[in-house]
């Protein structure tokens, strides 16, 4: 495409106002995070703890204080948010030591998102059964693993979904590079 039919098409959203490919040249465009469909957000590196610890230490004092007051439990709750931090850091490490040597992003649904939740549930039932007894486990268990499904699998599925999102090919740019293929092939 020459500099003329490049400046006819337009300019490219958030690109410089100069021609995209230059005189004669190819377009030629790659997502900003390119590491393929599964996970493109990981971009060759470990977890991000930065991300990882707060949200977790925040879904830990959601759960803590909603499975508190699902069971009718209000004075239980400091109970309960130290419970609730002291399971998530034992899954924190739990999961860390499993992935140690390999590659590990906390920060994904799975399995490193599902194994913290079925640790930080098994901890923190355990952590119950010694504080309160048996006396409705049943019911505070089921409770307390939906809660934890939610909210600490959760902020992992709408993470990973808006980073995967970033990834796309914005759609001007998907054009043109369209348009250069069947120009070129015809």
């Amino acid at each position: 495409m020459s500099e003329r039919g490049a400046a006819a098409a337009g300019p490219v959203e958030g690109a410089p106002s100069s021609s995209a490919a230059g005189v004669g040249g190819r377009i030629d465009w790659s997502p900003a995070v390119p590491d393929g469909v599964d996970c493109p957000w990981t971009r060759g590196r470990l977890t991000r703890w930065w991300l990882v610890l707060p949200a977790d230490a925040v879904g830990a004092v959601m759960v803590a204080v909603l499975g508190a007051a699902g069971a009718h439990e209000l004075d239980a709750i400091p109970m309960a948010l130290a419970q609730g931090a002291i399971a998530v850091v034992i899954a924190w490490v739990c999961a860390w030591a499993l992935l140690r040597g390999r590659e590990h992003h906390l920060e994904r649904p799975w399995p490193e998102g599902g194994a913290i939740v079925a640790v930080a549930w098994g901890a923190w039932t355990v952590m119950r059964i010694l504080a309160v007894g048996g006396a409705g486990l049943a019911s505070w268990a089921v409770m307390t693993g939906v809660l934890l499904v939610a909210v600490l699998g959760g902020w992992r599925w709408l993470y990973g979904f808006a980073k995967a999102h970033e990834s796309l090919i914005p759609k001007p740019i998907q054009r043109r590079l369209d348009a250069q293929d069947q120009s070129s092939s015809a």
